[in-house]
């Protein structure tokens, strides 16, 4: 994957029409005035995404609920490299499809920052941690059963002598 070099002007990717400089929480981000979308640097996407922004903020509705999916898209050009954005369920849980840059940030569609914010509000970051903990935690049952299962096998061959069965013949 070739990595160009960004430019100053940045470019909606949707829309292609110039980003503006735009003002939110005391950070600049960069919009785009047709489609409303926005381009975010990851230092603050991990601000404006972080449990302590959110919880200062009294515009975030803790009584949150998922947006429906998208119709199926075309992967994004990052607006700063132009190389094509993964597209990932936020937190993997909320219902908001975001396309990221894995070297420049991440573009939200309108309204999709005020989602996220919202999801985070209402505890998501607390649930999507949960249904991580529970995942992990049925990944290790299943390696134990695993290993539970080689041990098995490795005190019947050791019992039986299958080895001088296999090796030797019947």
């Amino acid at each position: 994957m070739k990595i160009q070099r960004p430019s100053t002007v940045k470019n909606c990717p949707r829309c292609k029409t110039t980003l503006e400089v735009h003002h939110y929480r005391n950070l600049e981000l960069d919009k785009c005035i047709q489609c409303e979308g926005l381009w975010i640097e990851p230092e603050k996407f991990s601000v404006l995404t972080s449990e302590f922004d959110v919880y200062r903020d009294d515009t975030s509705d803790p009584n949150y609920s998922r947006p429906g999916l998208p119709a199926a898209e075309n992967y994004l050009p990052c607006p700063n490299c132009q190389n094509v954005m993964s597209r990932r369920n936020f937190k993997a849980i909320s219902g908001v499809l975001i396309d990221a840059c894995i070297h420049c940030g991440v573009w939200l569609d309108k309204d999709e920052l005020q989602h996220i914010r919202n999801f985070i509000a209402s505890g998501g970051l607390d649930k999507s941690q949960d249904r991580q903990l529970t995942k992990q935690q049925l990944d290790i049952e299943e390696l134990e059963d695993r290993v539970s299962d080689l041990e098995l096998m490795e005190k019947m061959l050791n019992k039986f002598d299958l080895k001088r069965i296999f090796f030797r013949g019947f």
